[in-house]
């Protein structure tokens, strides 16, 4: 027991460095570096984690970001406490982690028709392209040849595809070619051209520059998407479009309020721009006065922790991980602003399966030694955290595809699970992949907030697709809310005004002049109907400010006699514990005036006795009198000098009869 309470008390940073010297039989130089701290790390997460299903990968996450978000010369810091107060903080983070979580059941599984997963295939090779992810290649430019190429049989199997034009990827051509860009006035051939065999379409090619290095032409087409958003995924249906578009609504993020909202909603940031950060601005702005509770509340997912832009994000981990892992030694510290889930899920989608799993990157104690996240697709392991345009190989492909994928299907997941969680983006192809997966493959209402950028001096918007149901519109603008711009032909009520020409030269019947004097006297009671409402509705506002003029003042009346009371009490509570205070230190100085007197008087009688003792030196008494100590030791000095005193007697009266002896 004892033993175990040493090692608890122990600093990590010397034992370490002690095990590593053994293990190397030679005296180690230099300082430790976090590679050499994060397997001890993990060792007391593991340990101290509780044996229950919920903390099952929160253990994990937590290994993640010691090793990944914390920093290295945190670890490193963190190893300089004792192994106990590690512990507490561990526990203490762990705990943290569980009361913050949102969760789901970790694996989904739905099939995939023929034409779901071409127009699936369709938009990753667009995504792909977008993203400068693929090589400029005879065999990329093409779509048939793409859905039989490595990617696509790494990502839905090895089974030989055909070509199919589906209705999807002909509306979303069709979309383009609505929507010219100005140099292009056949809108889609800037990016695809169909390739047709008599009325058939048997292949699409992608546009290239012209020159001697070509390179895929820009990436217009995934604004327009984005744009269009909801005729992407209405295209079947006027009714599925007109409803989706009653359910939007469009803010600048400085609209944002925390009384908008009905209830809270939880926001997973893939992407905003770099500079306004409009999304996190909208979550900070949703933050109520009263609960201080975010109506728009950031959430980390593990697919947002592994993807490589998740720190450009401003409600990233890197804006929390002060408040995860706070540098004070009081772990009350410890806690979090944002809601965390941080399960690894699997999800089956038709021949892809994908998941996540924690490794080991390198090996322990060496430089850049790590523990990480790996995708596992269809068996097959992919690094994550793939930067944009790190290359072209197949695997570096499918890594960076599966940053933004993952974090789309677990939006997903936790929207089938009941949960009001959406994802929030400015990329358009994410919007687009999602909107897609939601509404054809999952079966639900794609629900998203994404950046709408305007263009040129316009301010940025944020859409809330399918939202606007969880939403109180209220105090904004009266504008319309339109997210896209295409013309449809939903069904409405039109109205037309129309009126008859008169010859200024011919008569004007009398039952034409009685007709136009009553319509100029009804105008005319109306505009004084109307002067009459305006003055009531004045008279009612002025008294309303007045009302509201004579509350406040009375508020502030009361509250400055409630505020000169608790003044009053709060004064007369500190005289009272200042007497309190001055009344003890008296008693306590008078106290000790009587302990010092008692100490004194019970030291000279004890120098008293000690001087009774005749037969001691003065060197021996002098001995016994520095040992008083206080008197707390008086009557064992006493016995003990008695018995040296007796001895010596005798001594002394065994050397004089000696000495007569000899005589």
């Amino acid at each position: 027991m004892n033993r175990k309470n040493n090692s608890n008390n122990q600093i990590l940073y010397n034992t370490i460095l002690t095990n590593l010297q053994k293990a190397k039989k030679k005296k180690i130089g230099g300082k430790l570096e976090s590679h050499n701290v994060l397997p001890y790390i993990k060792k007391i997460i593991t340990d101290t984690s509780p044996n229950s299903p919920k903390y099952k990968y929160i253990k994990d996450g937590l290994i993640y970001l010691y090793s990944n978000h914390f920093g290295q010369d945190q670890v490193v810091r963190r190893s300089k406490e004792s192994i106990n107060k590690i512990k507490i903080r561990i526990k203490k983070q762990l705990d943290v982690l569980e009361k913050n979580s949102v969760t789901a059941n970790e694996k989904i599984s739905v099939e995939l028709s023929d034409d779901q997963e071409i127009d699936i295939l369709f938009l990753i090779w667009c995504d792909m392209i977008h993203d400068q992810n693929i090589s400029v290649t005879n065999d990329n430019r093409s779509f048939s040849k793409f859905i039989n190429s490595d990617i696509a049989k790494k990502l839905f199997g090895d089974d030989t595809r055909t070509f199919i034009y589906t209705n999807y990827i002909k509306n979303l051509l069709g979309i383009l070619i609505k929507n010219p860009t100005k140099d292009n006035k056949q809108g889609q051939d800037e990016f695809f051209f169909k390739v047709s065999s008599g009325n058939n379409i048997k292949d699409i090619l992608k546009g290239i520059t012209a020159s001697t290095k070509p390179s895929w032409t820009s990436g217009w087409w995934e604004k327009i998407w984005k744009r269009e958003i909801i005729q992407t995924v209405s295209y079947n249906s006027n009714q599925n479009g007109e409803n989706y578009e009653k359910n939007t609504l469009l803010l600048h993020p400085n609209e944002i309020k925390p009384e908008l909202f009905k209830r809270q909603i939880l926001v997973s940031i893939d992407q905003e721009p770099n500079t306004s950060k409009n999304v996190s601005s909208a979550l900070f702005r949703s933050k109520s006065v009263n609960t201080h509770v975010k109506l728009l509340q950031p959430t980390i997912s593990l697919a947002n922790l592994i993807d490589p832009g998740s720190n450009m994000v401003k409600n990233s981990i890197n804006a929390n991980k002060s408040f995860l892992d706070a540098s004070n030694t009081n772990t009350n510290q410890i806690r979090s602003k944002v809601r965390w889930n941080i399960i690894p899920y699997e999800f089956k989608l038709g021949g892809m399966n994908i998941k996540t799993e924690l490794v080991e990157r390198g090996k322990p104690h060496v430089k850049n030694f790590k523990y990480t996240y790996d995708y596992e697709i269809n068996n097959k392991k992919y690094i994550s955290n793939v930067a944009k345009g790190t290359g072209n190989k197949t695997d570096d492909s499918i890594s960076k595809f599966a940053g933004d994928f993952y974090q789309i299907l677990t939006a997903l997941r936790m929207q089938k699970a009941g949960q009001l969680y959406v994802p929030a983006s400015g990329d358009g192809m994410f919007c687009v992949i999602y909107a897609y997966l939601a509404k054809y493959v999952y079966k639900t209402t794609p629900r998203i907030i994404f950046i709408k950028d305007r263009g040129g001096t316009e301010p940025t918007n944020l859409v809330f697709l399918n939202l606007k149901e969880y939403m109180n519109n209220i105090n904004t603008r009266s504008s319309s809310t339109r997210v896209f711009t295409e013309k449809r032909k939903f069904n409405s009520i039109s109205s037309s005004i129309s009126g008859s020409n008169s010859n200024s030269n011919n008569e004007v019947s009398s039952t034409n002049r009685s007709i136009i004097k009553k319509a100029r006297n009804a105008v005319n009671q109306n505009a004084k109907n109307a002067a009459n409402q305006k003055a009531k509705a004045k008279a009612i506002k002025n008294q309303n400010a007045r009302n509201e003029a004579i509350r406040k003042a009375r508020n502030a009346a009361n509250q400055k006699a409630r505020n000169a009371a608790i003044q009053n009490a709060n004064a007369n509570a500190n005289q009272k514990a200042r007497n309190a205070v001055n009344q003890n230190a008296k008693a306590n100085e008078k106290q000790n005036a009587r302990n010092a007197a008692n100490q004194k008087a019970k030291r000279n009688e004890f120098i008293k006795k000690i001087k009774k003792f005749t037969n001691l030196d003065n060197r021996t008494k002098r001995g016994f009198i520095l040992g008083f100590n206080n008197g707390e030791n008086a009557n064992n000095l006493l016995k003990q000098a008695e018995r040296d005193n007796k001895n010596k007697k005798e001594g002394l009266a065994a050397i004089r009869k000696q000495t007569l002896r000899k005589r």
